[in-house]
């Protein structure tokens, strides 16, 4: 779909095939367009085609004819000056700019440092992701589907199953939660692992845990719930799924990792927990489940808080003043 629309914009697309890390058949072939279209600017959206625009364009830039290069990064994690890889990719010298999704994760990268060794903080900015309300009509779900309760509050936490998602974290702390407030945490995307699925057992209500698995009604189902959460500890940038339940005007509860203290303010658009704090997230669960009104006042001021500073044309802005800056250098 995306394709399509580009395609539709006049904008010319070639698509290339990998067979593996450096083909260098699809490196040839991606230096052609480069050369015969007289390219300016090369933009790559993550680390894999950063390595390939990097491979592609070393001749070019020995000739002195290569474009100027502009990579992305998502999340704090994974670039460290004693890997071969990162030295190939963000660390590599000729990246004129690395657009860092949240400023969490601009700080990330400009602290990471080796004898000496680090990025020059010029280098590296910050462009938030921009959304617009329209975008988010969805009508909300029907949560009976997953036998839920009408008079519970819903957490919901759309997330990859991976274990710096803390997602055991989050049921542990549903079961510290009082058993009387009638909580559900609905997870969206998987059904769980061994080690989840274990803690779910030792819970004294199980049956307030919820796999939908994958869903093409993600939004939907957000936008039924009363809590978003998303526990992360580590590795994140500025998460969709949350700026998608804050479009929704669903409270969020989130954890201080890469860009998501940007996104919730504490105790003004939703609640902020220390990472792998199970005691503070059932607090901050009871809390929520105390004071439906607040839920209420909390998603209103998160819708805002979306419309207001993650706009699409802001977006928009900083990248063409991004790209000017760099072609005026």
């Amino acid at each position: 779909t995306y394709v399509a629309g580009i395609q539709d914009w006049g904008i010319p697309v070639t698509h290339f095939s990998w067979k593996e890390r450096q083909d260098r058949a699809a490196l040839e072939a991606k230096r052609k367009p480069v050369l015969e279209d007289d390219i300016d600017i090369i933009h790559t959206g993550n680390s894999r085609t950063t390595l390939h625009m990097v491979l592609a364009t070393r001749p070019l830039a020995r000739k002195g004819r290569s474009p100027k290069l502009i990579a992305y990064l998502g999340v704090t994690g994974n670039v460290t000056w004693l890997s071969p890889l990162s030295w190939v990719r963000f660390l590599n010298p000729r990246i004129d700019r690395i657009i860092c999704v949240a400023e969490g994760v601009r700080q990330y990268l400009i602290n990471v440092k080796f004898l000496g060794f680090k990025l020059d903080p010029k280098k590296v900015v910050t462009i938030h992701k921009g959304h617009r309300l329209e975008w988010y009509m969805e009508q909300p779900a029907d949560l009976a589907q997953f036998n839920i309760p009408s008079n519970a509050m819903v957490v919901t936490c759309a997330s990859r199953l991976r274990p710096r998602k803390g997602l055991t974290e989050l049921v542990r702390a549903l079961g510290k939660t009082d058993p009387d407030k009638l909580i559900h945490v609905l997870f969206l995307g998987h059904e769980g692992n061994k080690e989840i699925l274990e803690a779910v057992a030792e819970l004294p209500h199980p049956n307030r845990v919820h796999f939908a698995g994958y869903r093409l009604d993600a939004p939907s189902i957000t936008a039924a719930s009363d809590v978003f959460c998303l526990p992360v500890l580590r590795g994140e940038g500025l998460s969709r799924a949350v700026i998608e339940g804050m479009a929704y005007g669903v409270t969020p509860l989130v954890t201080p990792v890469g860009g998501n203290t940007e996104l919730v303010i504490d105790g003004e658009c939703g609640l902020v927990v220390p990472a792998g704090d199970e005691s503070a997230l059932a607090a901050a669960m009871e809390h929520l489940y105390d004071h439906p009104s607040l839920r209420a006042q909390y998603g209103l001021a998160a819708r805002q808080r979306i419309d207001r500073y993650f706009r699409s044309e802001d977006t928009i802005r900083k990248t063409l003043e991004l790209y000017r800056e760099v072609m005026s250098e």
